[in-house]
């Protein structure tokens, strides 16, 4: 049956230039793309979860249950049950006159003449009743000499007597009550709507606070008992708790002549309604498994809103709360603990039946669907990872639990490797792995009690109990004399060798530190030594000193190299210089970036070393350039640190000299990043460089510590603007801006300048429409060695321009 069928009850139916401007840009890709891509991330690693996913999908699942209504049947089971279980008497306040079979039989008819209803008001007001209402439409007129005799009745009680409006077959559907009592009934008598909304399988019913009619709006026969005033638009459910035979009833039969206790409807309100079989009113009532007159409808619907306005609040809250709840319990096996399953019982139970007491509705199948939902398929994927994190063949807890494990631990990780294990097992006809397993277990346990071993092939890992890492050393080497005693299984004596790897990086999630102890035991089995500690930041140390050791060697053998980076006049569109760009191909590790490399050699007072390599090279390459025709200059970038070195003038001058180069075809690049010593020694090694022929030039200009004032007073001929700006002012007014102003700036003071990361031709003719001297980047060339640089000039037919 349609959801919303209605009825009448007888049928029913940045700042730049002082070291902001990269803050700046970076603030403004922080609040552009940055967090965008930051926040897509998180979204998409948080949907890998599966729990995550189940949750979703439990959600959708119940709220296209509460949006589509699917589930309103079951609702409606559920209200009913929920009643039934909270039976309740009526108020006492309204008796019921039924029109039932032996009325008919004893008047000899097949229906109720609008005279027997006049006798019936006349003897029930004589009686004392305080209000009638009729269940019945009184559309259509009776007789002459009844309807007189009727509308008579009801001038002599006028006010008193509510008669019934239902639906009109042919009209309007919906809430609209289309036959109602003639004029001159209306007249001096009341008009009420009998109209009731049948739920989906007819489970239920609902009635309205009032109803459209011809005559207007016209209250509903419940609420015009209980005396409330409501909008057609709002239905309400009857309390299908108080039971039907809990009101007090009369025939009408008996009532029309007069043979009732009289003192039984003195001062209550009366409500007739059609009772016999053959009136074609006789329905199931929700909640109490009887079938009665559907006018009992009314009489419960008065008696709820006498109670209090009934609310609904729909599916929506319930929902959300088990949304709630279920979301709480995402980790394994904490869906149904105790706290929560004790939540999802009250929402989906018992806080309905509670609100049912204070009058208040909610619906509960939406919520119970995303519990349901998700509970059986959380249950599954728990039994599913917990079978992947048990041992087949030991029947332990695999290793597998602890790699999925984000908890901290202030417990130190062993990992205990059997030697050759694999062979250990297959010698054996029948399976034994478990047995095996059983007796490592049952060592272990002697003097580190109660642990949890964990298992995977040969390996077996462990928190010690055991805090001191030197009291666990002398553990493990006492079960390694244990074990060395050998092992019987199946009786048979087996030879066992272990090597065990610890982690005690507390800081870590347990998930990371299995792979450490775990790689720590293969390398105590590589070295031949019983226990080996893992501890990244001695391996740190350890590659650290060990890249510096073998710099020097890289140097000698060829793995240090330079690229060279072509620098484009766009005055005269041609090559004019080029950048020297020290570069590391390690044999074994490939590529070391840069600044991997040269922070250490900083560190460590090496970057001499490194930077005599540079501008030899450099120096060399521009001289054989000269021998092809090309007159370049040529950029290195020197340190900071070697800026205190009063030996650079003299180291340089003396490559220069070797090779025969003028120094003006050398430039020097300060990082000014790093914050240059403004001491006097530093200004004077400056001095010294530019009075020696030198160039200068200030690198990745406005990153650092940049002021105008250290442009201004720093002796050099060059600035570069970093490559951060030239790269984004494409897409970016205000690096535009930014990139535009530094190039203003350092022509005024008769500057040239460079930009770098040119990396598209929109940027190179931007770059030349602010009249930017030398431009270098991916869009004329990647660093590259020298004989392709050499190529590459000579396919452009560069010309030197000094």
């Amino acid at each position: 049956m349609n959801e919303q069928e209605w009825s009448s009850s007888p049928l029913f139916k940045a700042d730049a230039f002082r070291g902001n401007a990269v803050r700046a840009r970076q603030f403004r890709e922080a609040g552009k793309a940055g967090p965008m891509t930051g926040v897509w991330r998180q979204i998409h690693g948080f949907w890998k979860k599966p729990r995550v996913r189940i949750v979703f999908w439990a959600a959708l699942t119940g709220l296209a249950m509460g949006i589509s209504g699917l589930g309103l049947p079951l609702e409606d089971y559920l209200r009913n049950v929920r009643w039934m279980s909270r039976t309740q008497p009526a108020s006492g306040d309204i008796v019921i006159v039924l029109q039932d079979s032996q009325t008919l039989i004893q008047l000899g008819a097949n229906d109720i003449t609008h005279g027997n209803d006049a006798a019936a008001i006349n003897q029930l007001f004589a009686a004392g009743a305080k209000r009638v209402f009729f269940n019945r439409s009184f559309a259509m007129p009776g007789t002459a000499t009844d309807d007189a005799q009727f509308i008579a009745a009801l001038k002599a009680h006028s006010g008193k007597v509510v008669l019934g409006a239902g639906v009109d077959g042919n009209g309007r559907a919906g809430n609209f009550a289309g036959k109602v009592p003639l004029q001159a009934y209306r007249e001096h008598a009341g008009v009420a709507s009998v109209l009731v909304r049948h739920r989906p399988l007819n489970q239920n019913v609902q009635l309205p606070y009032a109803s459209d009619s011809p005559a207007g709006k016209i209250p509903s026969l419940a609420a015009a008992i209980a005396g409330v005033d409501g909008s057609t638009e709002d239905l309400f459910f009857p309390d299908f708790s108080i039971a039907v035979g809990s009101y007090p009833t009369l025939s009408y039969i008996d009532v029309m002549r007069g043979r009732f206790d009289r003192s039984l409807v003195r001062d209550k309100d009366v409500l007739v309604i059609p009772a016999a079989v053959s009136l074609n009113d006789i329905h199931s009532i929700p909640g109490q498994d009887i079938n009665a007159p559907g006018g009992y409808f009314h009489a419960i619907g008065a008696d709820t809103l006498k109670l209090g306005m009934p609310h609904e609040y729909g599916w929506f809250p319930a929902y959300l709360l088990v949304l709630v709840v279920i979301v709480s319990g995402l980790g394994r096996g904490r869906v149904l603990d105790v706290y929560r399953f004790t939540g999802l019982v009250a929402v989906v139970g018992a806080v309905p039946f509670l609100l049912d007491y204070i009058n208040v509705q909610v619906e509960v199948i939406p919520a119970f669907s995303v519990a349901l939902v998700a509970v059986i398929r959380m249950r599954n994927l728990d039994r599913v990872e917990e079978a992947g994190e048990t041992n087949a063949g030991s029947g332990l807890p695999s290793v597998q639990a602890l790699r999925n494990s984000p908890d901290l631990s202030t417990r130190i990780l062993v990992s205990l490797k059997i030697r050759n294990y694999g062979g250990i097992i297959g010698s054996f006809a029948e399976h034994v792995e478990g047995q095996l397993a059983k007796e490592i277990v049952r060592r272990i346990r002697i003097s580190d009690e109660s642990v949890l071993i964990y298992h995977e092939g040969g390996m077996f890992v462990w928190l010690s109990s055991i805090r001191s890492t030197f009291d666990l050393f002398e553990n493990l080497e006492g079960l390694h004399r244990i074990v060395q005693n050998g092992i019987q299984v199946g009786g048979i004596d087996i030879d066992l060798s272990f090597n065990c790897g610890i982690d005690s990086e507390f800081d870590r999630p347990l998930s990371g530190r299995v792979a450490s102890a775990m790689q720590a035991a293969e390398e105590a089995v590589r070295n031949d030594e019983l226990v080996y500690q893992h501890d990244a930041r001695k391996h740190e140390a350890q590659w650290e000193i060990s890249l510096l050791t073998s710099l020097d060697r890289a140097i000698d053998n060829g793995e240090v190299w330079v690229a060279y980076q072509p620098k484009l006049d766009l005055r005269s569109n041609r090559i004019s210089g080029a950048e020297a760009l020290v570069r590391w191909t390690h044999p074994e590790r490939g590529p070391i970036g840069p600044d991997k490399f040269i922070r250490i050699a900083e560190e460590f007072h090496r970057i001499e070393r490194i930077t005599r390599f540079v501008i030899n090279d450099a120096v060399r390459v521009a001289v054989e350039l000269e021998r092809h025709g090309y007159e370049m200059t040529m950029s290195v970038n020197i340190s900071a640190q070697l800026l205190r070195n009063p030996g650079l003038p003299g180291m340089i001058s003396e490559i220069l000299a070797a090779h025969g180069l003028s120094p003006n075809r050398l430039i020097l690049e300060i990082t000014e990043t790093d914050r240059l010593d403004r001491s006097s020694k530093t200004f004077q090694m400056l001095q010294r460089l530019v009075q020696s022929g030198l160039r200068l030039s200030i690198d990745d200009f406005g990153t650092g510590n940049a002021t105008i004032d250290y442009l201004r007073y720093l002796p050099a001929s060059e600035v570069k603007i970093d490559k951060t700006f030239v790269s984004s002012m494409e897409g970016s007014k205000e690096d535009l801006l930014l990139v535009q102003s530094i190039i203003e700036m350092a022509h005024s003071l008769d500057r040239v300048v460079v930009a770098e990361g040119v990396e598209t031709a929109k940027v190179l003719d931007m770059l030349s429409g602010l009249h930017c001297d030398l431009v270098q980047g991916y869009h004329v060339s990647r660093p590259v060695p020298f004989r392709d640089f050499l190529d590459f000039v000579s396919g452009r037919r560069a010309r030197l321009i000094g």
